[in-house]
């Protein structure tokens, strides 16, 4: 029933039991002291009594049954309220009886050889009675006492423990609401942020107390998810969004030059032939787009397994080498100050460099097709520098170059071929090594990307 409840009342409840099972127990131990110390304090005042009795009749020298009536007066007097005093003969005949409040007939007459204590009870009365026997003749003297005044003393206390008690187990379970409702404030708070989220949408947050304990860190730790979480979904819907423009723009021109060859241009050598080369152009640019886009997606979402140490140089000099047969009239400037190794398959170092050196050929100027490469080992880190000397980047747009199809110039980027992808593919391969990569550009100067990766120990 209880794994049923809320965590709320869970704390609640279990809260109240334990202070009230603290309470409670507090209470008897309590009780059974006053108990003890009556009893003990009662035997004392007793014992003390019967002292002083066994010293008078020592002292006057009493044997016989009359002398002990001539003193009755006095052992009235001594005699202590809701007290009965009395001396037996060895028979357990009473020879003298002097009672206040404490009727003879409550306690039957007993002699006893040594002295001993016995609690009896007559009704509701209760009574302690101490038994010890005579040394001047033979006999017994008893002396009981009725506990009547710490019995209602400790009645009364009862009452108090109990009435205690009711208010103690009130107050805990107001006292365990609020304790409750003070550790769950900040899980009620994500529950609360959580319904407004399924109506809101993912901007709402969990509101954070500066508490600074676990749930509070908990509440921010669950913002920071829902900051990654909007971001990843806004980053998908723009993808989304970015790739239907992407894709819409060469099918529709595929579409137009159809339809027209439909109509009328079917006939006409000539503008069939200009329409087929179109579409085939467009179908090629497609092509390059779902091949970046799947270069993209699995760049995001392979697993990093543990890689070989990659020569950088090497695998440079192979990809300039292509390059260099291809863009004849370009130059490139290659030095490598240390040849250094870093963990990562030659597959995806060689896609990083003809994404970066392609970018460097594509934006450079006709004036100075010139592009420079270094590579260094720098605070144990390889360093990887690639630069242009061509069109740059405005400041403005350096931030976003690496969001996925930013064209800073969109214009130029189509008639080059360029889908936007390049940068973002290379950013998250780089990152996936440990790496980081930047941008420092000045327009109508060039561009320079440093690439940064940690070197493989046992390479160094």
């Amino acid at each position: 029933m209880i794994k049923k409840l809320p965590i709320k009342w869970k704390l609640t409840i279990w809260s109240s039991v334990l202070l009230s099972v603290l309470f409670i127990s507090y209470n008897l131990l309590q009780y059974i002291v006053i108990e003890k110390w009556s009893v003990s304090y009662e035997q004392q005042n007793m014992q003390h009594q019967l002292t002083e009795i066994k010293a008078f009749l020592e002292e006057k020298s009493i044997q016989t049954s009359s002398q002990l009536r001539r003193y009755q007066s006095y052992f009235a007097t001594i005699n202590e309220k809701n007290q009965l005093f009395r001396i037996l003969d060895k028979k357990g005949k009473p020879i003298l009886t002097v009672s206040r409040a404490v009727p003879s007939s409550w306690v039957k007459p007993k002699n006893t050889t040594s002295p001993q204590y016995e609690i009896v009870h007559h009704g509701e009365e209760r009574l302690l009675i101490l038994r010890s026997p005579l040394t001047i003749f033979p006999g017994t003297i008893e002396i009981v006492r009725n506990m009547e005044t710490f019995d209602h003393f400790r009645d009364t206390i009862f009452l108090v423990m109990i009435a205690t008690g009711a208010g103690a187990i009130i107050l805990s379970l107001l006292g365990g609401t609020i304790i409750a409702k003070q550790l769950l404030v900040n899980v009620q708070a994500m529950t609360n942020t959580v319904q407004k989220i399924k109506t809101n949408g993912l901007n709402e947050r969990v509101p954070i107390n500066d508490t600074n304990d676990e749930l509070a860190q908990l509440g921010k730790l669950f913002n920071d998810l829902m900051d990654d979480l909007e971001q990843a979904f806004l980053q998908q819907k723009q993808f989304v969004e970015d790739a239907s423009h992407e894709l819409r723009t060469p099918l529709t021109i595929i579409k137009g030059h159809l339809t027209m060859l439909n109509r009328w241009g079917k006939h006409d050598p000539d503008v069939l032939n200009k329409s087929l080369q179109s579409s085939l152009k467009e179908v090629e640019r497609l092509i390059h787009l779902v091949n970046e886009l799947l270069q993209l997606s699995r760049a995001e979402a392979e697993t990093v397994e543990a890689a070989e140490a990659v020569d950088v140089c090497a695998v440079l000099d192979s990809v300039v080498r292509n390059f260099s047969s291809v863009y004849e009239d370009y130059t490139f400037r290659q030095i490598c100050r240390e040849r250094v190794h870093i963990p990562i398959t030659v597959l995806h170092l060689e896609q990083i460099f003809i994404i970066l050196l392609d970018n460097a050929v594509k934006y450079s100027r006709e004036s100075r097709k010139e592009i420079h490469l270094f590579v260094y080992a720098e605070n144990g880190k390889a360093n990887i520098v690639i630069q242009d000397f061509g069109i740059g980047i405005p400041q403005e747009d350096i931030p976003y170059v690496f969001h996925r199809f930013y064209r800073v110039d969109k214009a130029r980027s189509r008639k080059q071929g360029g889908n936007g992808l390049g940068l973002s593919i290379a950013k998250r391969l780089v990152e996936k090594y440990e790496g980081t990569i930047s941008i420092e550009s000045k327009e109508g100067e060039g561009t320079k990307v440093v690439v940064i990766f940690p070197i493989k120990e046992k390479q160094r």
